[in-house]
């Protein structure tokens, strides 16, 4: 069977060619949710998403009426998507995603029907604070491509995930299903601060940042002793008057964003937790995973490489796709 799998986020839109169970092509362009909600427009998805169709068809040299089905997941399910489809709520597992699949046809994009794949919300009782409340678009399908038809685990445990994007979210599995979840901007806010506020002149690159420990402690636990906002601008101090110097200015910046990672884990985390698995972009769990094992030394914390991580929505995504089929 050969699928297109589209995993459209908040930055940028990824198509992957699978050919039974490999990927035997990629594509991505830089657009997704925040462009279309900055632009109004969806047109710069279909667009990106055509192009990635396009030219994976002629590296691999197919035609599309070859290609079996066109699967989606991520923001682009959402009202700044392609196709907005309502949540499913938690608890939500595997047959739950797969019942609700919605498939349309979008000729900007393919004369083909997407399968679309719906997120899942959390803590919509009717009694639920706002506090309790989250969603999620797209994670739904990377704990689904982690899990890999496999038991999520033999004590029969609670499993935390951290996933590392635009946006961190702390998402609780319990008997294999999705039964809670909390998520911070942490990701976009960072790159934000960076690049818009005065700690600019202060910072260094992330694509030549190697942490410095020490000081990415020292940014977390003044970040929790004296607040987020406080830490930020002990950054700038660190910099200028303790000539503390960039990669270390930096460090102490990443600690203070660390602190709103742990107190996610710090809301998600129950007695039965067993298992933190870390995946997304590889700076954060790089820093957090030590850490982490310090604090909770009776976790299983688990880091995933980026490279892996990387294929965890397509994975999970095909796997929704074939319970679908056979529902």
């Amino acid at each position: 069977m050969k699928l297109f799998v589209i995993d459209s986020g908040t930055t940028s839109s990824r198509v992957r060619l699978y050919d039974g169970e490999r990927v035997v092509g990629s594509a991505v362009r830089p657009a997704g949710a925040k462009d279309v909600a900055i632009r109004g427009d969806a047109s710069v998805v279909t667009d990106a998403l055509r192009d990635c169709i396009a030219e994976l068809l002629e590296a691999h040299s197919c035609a599309l009426d070859e290609i079996d089905a066109i699967v989606a997941s991520g923001m682009i399910t959402s009202g700044v998507g392609l196709l907005e489809i309502p949540h499913r709520e938690a608890p939500a597992g595997l047959d739950d995603i797969a019942s609700a699949l919605v498939a349309r046809t979008f000729p900007d994009v393919a004369d083909r029907p997407i399968y679309f794949i719906p997120g899942v919300k959390t803590g919509f009782g009717t009694d639920s604070d706002i506090a309790e409340k989250d969603m999620m678009r797209g994670e739904e399908a990377e704990i689904f491509g982690y899990l890999e038809g496999g038991e999520p685990d033999p004590e029969g445990g609670d499993l935390l995930f951290m996933h590392y994007g635009s946006h961190h979210k702390c998402i609780l599995l319990r008997q294999g299903r999705i039964e809670g979840c909390r998520t911070s901007i942490t990701g976009e806010l960072m790159m934000t601060i960076m690049q818009q506020t005065i700690l600019k002149s202060s910072l260094q690159s992330l694509s030549e940042f190697e942490p410095d420990e020490a000081w990415v402690r020292k940014g977390l636990e003044t970040a929790e002793q004296a607040g987020f906002g406080r830490a930020l601008f002990s950054v700038r101090v660190a910099e200028t008057m303790e000539a503390a110097g960039k990669r270390r200015a930096t460090s102490f910046y990443l600690g203070a964003l660390l602190s709103l990672d742990f107190a996610l884990l710090r809301e998600m985390i129950t007695p039965r937790t067993s298992r933190l698995v870390l995946y997304g972009k590889s700076l954060y769990p790089s820093v957090f995973e030590p850490i982490a094992k310090e604090r909770y030394p009776e976790l299983d914390v688990v880091a995933v490489s980026e490279e892996e991580s990387d294929r965890l929505s397509a994975r999970g995504a095909m796997r929704i796709f074939e319970r679908y089929k056979v529902q």
